[in-house]
């Protein structure tokens, strides 16, 4: 759309309620700040968080990979800058890049389903915002997203029951995705694995009701990392790897 720009900017800086007990950035505030930066672009376009009550339709995440290069900590500052590489039928796709001052320590790409809220079904990105959007394909950090084959973690691996709280829901009426993170980064520090990985491959499955009081998450040593699954008695929610 005119005069919005193909790139947006987030700056901020690691507070107190973002870090974990080492004084680093969790998990879940890395992934706020990622998700705020694309809500806050795609809001600019009329097509964010205040599509849902314009047209009642909104953006789920689908997929992401993530390379965290290091963990902030306290007070240092925070830039996110994002753009979309693209938008194509009900799919849109999204990059982000995070710098503490020149250093680089965060890569992502992102895959996200757009869907029509009250039918909870994927719908086509309207045809005006879609042409509107602005895109650049180029700095892709991981152009075969798509194609990456996760697997969830086998019979008889480790498993940590978590509960569900009210905090976790957003206002799509699902758990928000970065509580997912939240989870997976308690589950992967009571089973004595490292809770920050340098890299992290997630995707969603579907979502997390209000009716879900606790969710299980299974852990498997993999070679060099550890792959996961989020899930219930009704199924799995999302699986990856870290590593």
């Amino acid at each position: 759309m005119e005069g919005v720009s193909p790139e947006f900017v987030l700056d901020g800086s690691v507070s107190y309620w973002n870090v974990d007990r080492d004084n680093l950035l969790s998990l879940r505030s890395l992934f706020a700040f990622l998700q705020e930066a694309a809500i806050r672009h795609a809001d600019q376009c009329g097509a964010g968080a205040r599509a849902k009550a314009t047209r009642g339709e909104s953006w789920v995440l689908h997929r992401m990979a993530v390379s965290v290069h290091r963990y902030p900590r306290y007070e240092e500052a925070l830039r996110v800058t994002t753009w979309s590489s693209g938008i194509r039928a009900f799919k849109g796709y999204r990059d982000f890049r995070a710098h503490c001052g020149t250093e680089l320590i965060v890569s992502a790409s992102s895959v996200w389903l757009y869907v029509n809220v009250a039918a909870k079904a994927i719908c086509r990105v309207p045809r005006e915002l879609a042409d509107g959007f602005p895109t650049h394909p180029g700095g892709v950090s991981c152009p075969d997203l798509e194609k990456l084959r996760l697997e969830p973690p086998a019979a008889g691996s480790i498993v940590r029951a978590i509960s569900v709280r009210y905090s976790d829901f957003d206002g799509n009426d699902h758990v928000n995705n970065t509580a997912y993170f939240d989870y997976l980064q308690t589950a992967l520090a009571a089973g004595g694995f490292f809770p920050r990985p340098p890299t992290l491959q997630i995707q969603f499955l579907k979502e997390i009701p209000p009716a879900v009081e606790q969710v299980t998450v299974s852990l498997e040593r993999r070679g060099e990392g550890v792959a996961f699954s989020l899930g219930a008695a009704a199924g799995l929610f999302a699986h990856g790897l870290a590593a």
